[in-house]
């Protein structure tokens, strides 16, 4: 093998190296990219989920309320109608809700 194949040869190894660098180089950011697009939706699911459990949450305490002004409002006579509502305890002859909220 004379000289010039050895330069020739050099040369090829140094092309190889450069396209090996350039696609290396290229992948990676592609990765990266890849990488941070589905780290934004991540938290773009993540912020969609926080207003949905927030949402839920405000109905909850709504709920719970009301639920406290009608046992505090109403106390025992609830109770009643409850297990009336159940089947298990019959309200009194003639007692209606009007009544009982007396």
């Amino acid at each position: 093998m004379g000289p010039g194949e050895t330069i020739a040869m050099v040369a090829i190894a140094g092309v190889a190296v450069g396209v090996l660098i350039t696609i290396g180089t290229t992948l990676h950011k592609w990765i990266d990219y890849k990488r941070h697009r589905a780290d934004l939706e991540l938290q773009a699911r993540g912020a969609a989920s926080s207003d949905r459990g927030e949402a839920y949450h405000e109905l909850l305490e709504e709920r719970v309320r009301v639920l406290e002004r009608i046992v505090t409002d109403r106390g025992q006579d609830v109770a009643l109608e409850i297990e009336a509502l159940r089947g298990r305890v019959a309200l009194p002859a003639g007692a209606h809700e009007t009544e009982m909220d007396q």
